[in-house]
């Protein structure tokens, strides 16, 4: 090996950058992904390999899988080694409009790709396993609550196909104005093409405002003719998925997120 750093990212686990060079000299631009064990997701390093196996013959600029330690038995922690795509994370683009329009055209790419769904885990929301606690900090308990039903009601129906299912600029990388790489395949599955918009739409809104939420919404209507609106049960159920802490994430990004989802509800 010749060097390696640690990337960002890597929430449940460490993601590391390597060069190396193989039994012919050949340089190699790596990156190793060690899963922290986790008794709800024991087969992380597994499932993601598998996926980018699927999508190594698409034309997704996605990684390539080198080696697997789904057990960890050489690494400690099991492992996934691919290689390393070029490009950096481009987060707040100083020309909103054809960064968003790029992030769409992914989104459509990903949904057209024919994998079978036998292949696939089927899509299920998180955090719906144990009851929804108000947080302290939300100010209206009225659209709490509404938010709740909704999130723990029927779900509309819709045509399942491959999705991504953790979409959003931070899994995304970028070489100067275009995209480089999809990255962060772990949760690939089968499930509602909605579930990658209203999760990259809450990142949005959260990192650059209403505004630019609206504008992916748009461009996505221009890939697909067929697009009616996002349903507003997609962007609840994602929501309340998981939760900010204004000690962790500040003031400002519980107020995003409280205006994001009494948005929705008075979508209803």
């Amino acid at each position: 090996m010749l060097r390696w750093a640690a990337l960002t990212g890597g929430i449940t686990g460490s993601v590391t950058a390597l060069d190396a060079r193989n039994a012919k000299g050949k340089h190699l631009r790596l990156v190793l992904k060690l899963y922290r064990p986790d008794p709800d997701e024991p087969d992380s390093a597994r499932r993601e390999a598998h996926v980018l196996m699927l999508l190594a013959d698409s034309d997704l600029p996605v990684p390539r899988v080198i080696a697997v330690d789904p057990e960890g038995a050489e690494c400690g922690w099991p492992a996934l080694l691919m290689t390393r795509m070029p490009g950096r994370r481009r987060t707040r683009p100083r020309d909103l409009a054809p960064w968003l329009q790029e992030l769409a055209q992914l989104a459509a790419g990903i949904h057209s790709k024919p994998i079978p769904s036998i292949e696939l885990p089927r899509y299920e929301p998180w955090g719906l396993e144990d009851p929804l606690t108000m947080p302290r900090w939300w100010s209206d308990p009225g659209v709490w609550h509404a938010a709740v039903d909704v999130a723990t009601g029927p779900a509309p129906e819709e045509p399942h196909m491959f999705i991504h299912r953790d979409f959003h600029p931070g899994n995304v990388l970028w070489s100067g104005a275009r995209p480089s790489a999809i990255v962060d395949w772990l949760h690939g599955c089968w499930g509602p093409p909605s579930v990658d918009l209203a999760h990259c739409k809450i990142n949005l809104w959260l990192d650059n405002g209403p505004a630019a939420a609206q504008g992916f919404l748009d461009a996505w209507r221009s890939q697909r003719s067929d697009f009616r609106g996002l349903h507003p049960y997609w962007d609840i159920v994602d929501a309340v998925s998981w939760m900010p802490d204004p000690e962790r994430d500040g003031l400002k990004s519980t107020k995003r997120y409280e205006s994001f989802v009494t948005s929705a509800v008075r979508r209803l």
